[in-house]
């Protein structure tokens, strides 16, 4: 079984499932710039069925001009090999419209055949939030420039045209020093203030204060830029409040950028778990069938063998061990994978949590002791009984590994008195569930991943036990605390809303 994996994936309808079952949008057109291929997310963005599509090209869709376009784009990339990247309205037969990023590219096949592949993303809900942040910028009582690396301005607000009497952005910085009468020549790239007086046509003389942040880098590899606040000081008794003003405003405007790109990474991350999901689940129930076909086969040896003295009584077990482990695995990957909506049901978390606890006690060392402490006090919780018994399990053999490993050898142990500590409170209108152990405790640089998917310390982890946690417990409405330090255990705390009405607003 083994030599099946490592091997390159080459089943063509298993790859073309695998593509339908994608949420991005992916086409491929022939040499002819006819469709040969729409995956099922590309249909439901187009609006139309891939039979409607296959043979067909954009000339039979749209109208003349449109459809020129589409066709001399896609030829140039046929005939040049060049990748070309655009963002568009595109409206589906329905008449709903949403604005797409898409990026087409030629491919060679083994036989020689050219074709032209391409992607679409819809980017409508970052364009909102773009929208979002230039309509924040532009109700600050402050002039606002954001000018690239290559001195070109990406962005001014209303209010710094009208301090500089523009009716449009200016080109570049060196328009921006002409119109200011700036002197410097090292704006905007040195952090400064410059105060200068600017007349417009039939108005008195505005004394402003310019201030530039410098160059600022984004992130890791990526461009740098600098911001530029403009200020009215003429009215000078309002000199101090406006420079208070000024200094709020340019922390509160870097907050914002930074946001704008964590949400870009977190509409990419997002998209990238979905497809991880997806494939997950198909991988993990594709291996459940013949891991079941091993378990009642072991079973059956061990049964036709017992008392027998084959020998074989260690290699069996060792079969068993491992089928359990692969298992655990499949487990934690349909963990990860599910999001199908919550069976929730109001009910005692305290007394269904010490049914759990007691069976899990067993499975776990003998060697580690757990302490129950429920406090909900009858308060009634709404749970998803299955869901949220897959989190409490990986919470407690977690807590046994990191104090004894699998139990079997207790040289393995690092700590003395392995204990587990459960409790059960609420708070605030949330119940929580704490699970905290006496173990060696998280390292800081492992904390800090801990909760990143595939990120793991174990040699057989998937690295989706604490995802899945949190996972569950975000599905729940509620959030997941984890508490350690080195030598000091570790906590993790399941918070849980206390009304229905809680869950379905978060979900």
């Amino acid at each position: 079984m083994s030599n099946d994996f490592g091997r390159r994936l080459d089943d063509s309808k298993v790859l073309l499932s695998i593509l339908d079952n994608l949420p991005t949008s992916i086409f491929v057109k022939d040499s002819e710039l006819n469709f040969v291929y729409s995956n099922a997310a590309h249909c439901e963005m187009i609006g139309k069925e891939e039979c409607e599509l296959l043979g067909k090209s954009d000339a039979d869709f749209y109208d003349a001009s449109a459809a020129a376009e589409f066709l001399d784009r896609d030829r140039r990339v046929i005939t040049t090999g060049e990748t070309v990247v655009v963002e568009e309205e595109a409206v589906r037969q329905d008449g709903l419209s949403t604005t797409v990023h898409t990026s087409k590219r030629r491919l060679t096949a083994p036989n020689g055949e050219t074709y032209l592949i391409g992607t679409n993303s819809d980017i409508s809900e970052l364009l909102k939030r773009e929208a979002k942040y230039k309509m924040l910028a532009d109700s600050v009582p402050v002039g606002i420039l954001h000018i690239g690396d290559d001195e070109k301005v990406m962005f001014a607000n209303e209010l710094a045209l009208e301090y500089m009497g523009l009716d449009g952005v200016p080109r570049s910085a060196r328009m921006l020093q002409e119109v200011l009468g700036i002197q410097s020549e090292r704006f905007p790239g040195l952090k400064e203030k410059i105060e200068v007086d600017i007349r417009q046509s039939g108005q008195n003389s505005k004394h402003l204060l310019i201030i530039s942040s410098g160059w600022l880098q984004a992130g890791h590899g990526l461009s740098r830029s600098a911001i530029v606040s403009i200020v009215d000081l003429t009215a000078m008794a309002e000199l101090r409040r406006v420079n208070d003003e000024v200094v709020r405003l340019n922390a509160e405007l870097a907050s914002n950028m930074k946001r704008l790109k964590e949400a870009q990474d977190e509409l990419i991350q997002r998209g990238r778990l979905e497809q991880l999901g997806q494939l997950t689940a198909t991988v993990a129930h594709e291996l459940r069938n013949p891991l079941g076909a091993v378990r009642t086969s072991t079973f059956l040896m061990e049964r036709k063998l017992a008392g027998k003295e084959h020998g074989v009584e260690v290699q069996l077990q060792r079969i068993t061990n491992g089928v359990n482990r692969c298992d655990n695995i499949i487990t934690q990957l349909l963990d990860f994978s599910r999001n199908k909506k919550l069976e929730l049901q109001p009910g005692d978390l305290d007394e269904w949590l010490r049914g759990i606890v007691a069976e899990e006690e067993k499975r776990i060392s003998s060697a580690v002791k757990v302490n129950l402490s429920l406090g909900l006090d009858n308060v009634s919780v709404p749970f998803d009984g299955p869901r949220l018994q897959r989190a409490i399990i990986n919470l407690v053999s977690n807590a046994s590994e990191a104090m004894v490993g699998d139990g079997r050898d207790r040289n393995q142990a690092v700590v003395a008195d392995p204990q587990i500590h459960i409790s059960t409170g609420a708070i605030a209108g949330r119940a929580y569930i704490s699970v905290r152990d006496t173990g060696p405790g998280i390292p800081p640089q492992i904390l800090a991943r801990i909760r990143e998917p595939l990120f793991t310390t174990k040699s057989f982890g998937t690295g989706l036990g604490v995802p899945a946690i949190e996972q569950i417990a975000d599905q729940h409405g509620g959030s997941l605390d984890i508490e350690s330090a080195p030598g000091q255990g570790a906590t993790f705390i399941v918070w849980l809303p206390l009304e229905v009405g809680d869950v379905e607003a978060a979900a």
